[in-house]
């Protein structure tokens, strides 16, 4: 019989084991008993010990979380012509949505994939609304987005860029505003047809508001790259992969709309 060979440890334990001999077959010959045989305690700790999070669960969560927004923003594409109402429902729904996820602190899958799926139409029915009007904008914005993107990624990995304290509350006090900035553009748009001058003006003043928001959307990623090594260096539950992806896709948002609405001002 063939003598099996392994870095498990139960297999390295039945190895060393008995008295006399330096390997163990398995199974073990019924004639020579059982020597060095895996106890029910050495199966368990083995076998129903959950691993950790790992940069492997990361990247198959992000591209899994990213794929289902793309089909949500290729669905909103579709719909925007027809259905402007129902695309911007979708995406005031995602909003609301990704409020409910930060205010609980727990990204769970189902509502994590919901939010993909919502923002997605959301934000493929404003990509079209953008393309219309300024023919070309959206490869621009996806390849701005891309470079800040890899670009942060290369900054933190050289250690030129760390995520502090301080930026995290900096970034967060951002967020907020923007935040309430949109609600507050929202909420004119739809009662009187006009829109909040520094978000959307071509002026001087727009664009520097639309660079400095940007510079923040992208310390974002910053953040996300350190909670990632953070947590897969702690070995956390294989679930904190969803929180993973979920701030990902919230940064790439971010963004990707604060690229639109840039080089929508840089266009007039």
């Amino acid at each position: 019989m063939a003598i099996i060979r392994s870095s498990n440890p139960v297999f390295t334990r039945m190895r060393s084991a008995p008295a006399g001999r330096d390997e163990v077959s398995w199974p073990p010959d019924p004639r020579n008993g059982m020597p060095g045989a895996p106890t029910p305690e050495d199966l368990a700790r083995v076998y129903r010990q959950p691993s950790g999070l790992t940069i492997d669960d990361v990247i198959m969560h992000t591209l899994g979380l990213f794929g289902v927004a793309g089909v949500g923003g290729a669905i909103g594409w579709l719909l925007v012509p027809g259905s402007p109402g129902l695309v911007a429902g979708a995406g005031i729904a995602g909003f609301v949505l990704s409020l409910v996820i930060g205010f609980s602190g727990r990204a769970t899958p189902p509502l994590v994939i919901a939010f993909a799926v919502l923002a997605g139409i959301g934000a493929g029915g404003l990509s079209r609304t953008y393309e219309s009007a300024y023919s070309g904008i959206i490869p621009q914005a996806l390849l701005g987005t891309g470079v800040i993107f890899t670009a942060m990624l290369l900054a933190y990995r050289s250690r030129r860029i760390r995520a502090t304290p301080r930026m995290a509350r900096v970034v967060g006090a951002v967020l907020s505003a923007v935040i309430v900035l949109s609600l507050i553009d929202l909420v004119l748009r739809l009662t009187s047809s006009s829109q909040l001058p520094v978000m959307n003006d071509a002026t001087p003043l727009g664009i520097l508001f639309s660079l400095v928001v940007l510079v923040f959307a992208s310390l974002q990623f910053i953040l996300d790259f350190d909670y990632i090594e953070r947590a897969v260096a702690a070995r956390a539950p294989r679930v904190e992969a969803w929180r993973a992806a979920y701030g990902l896709l919230i940064g790439f948002l971010w963004v990707y709309l604060e690229m639109l609405r840039l080089l929508s001002k840089l266009r007039r």
